[in-house]
This record gives structure tokens, sequence and C-alpha cells, in this order.
């Protein structure tokens, strides 16, 4: 009886030591602890509406309904917010 006792002590020991490297790793590398990992500023014409987004990579990619009623595609660097690309969407060759 001895003998478990020991090896539930030690086991518990163990389950607390992996544990606070788990949290230590996830702590040093900037994921908690409410740090943004990236900050950037992507500005949006007057008026418009984001309507979609998504990540690809190290990209986002932003859909925007214009004030004017078009739309646009903007492409930033998802860890700065620099533009890549802009597209404006056309019906039959005509921006809005």
């Amino acid at each position: 009886m001895a003998g478990l006792k020991t090896l539930v002590i030690v086991m518990g020991i163990v389950i607390i030591a992996g544990a606070t490297v788990v949290v230590t790793t996830i702590i040093l590398r900037g994921g908690a602890l409410g740090q943004p990992v990236a900050r950037g500023v992507i500005d949006l014409p007057a008026g418009a509406r984001v309507m979609e987004t998504r990540m690809d990579g190290g990209r986002l990619l932003i859909r925007l309904e214009l004030a004017g009623g078009g739309e646009r595609i903007l492409i930033n660097d998802a860890r700065t917010g620099a533009p890549i690309a802009t597209f404006d969407l056309a019906r039959d060759g005509k921006a809005r």
C-alpha cells in the first residue's frame, strides 16, 4: 500500500511539472494573457461596410460593400495590415 501511495504522489508531481511547462511555453510565445500577436491599421473607404473576411496564410482578404453600391476586395498583410492588392468588382466590365 505504501508503494501505491508513493506512485500516486510521484505521478501528481509529474502532472504538475508538465502543466507548468505547457503554460510557460504558451506565455513565452506571446499567445496568452490577451497580448496581440500582430497589430496594424487598415483604412476603409468612407461609408464602406465589411461584408466578409478570410485568412489565407499570411494574407487577410476583406470584401467591402461601398457607399456607392459597388463592391471591393482588399488583400492585406495579416501581421501588419499593409495593403497588398485592391480589386473593384464590376458588372459588365463597368465598376460602380
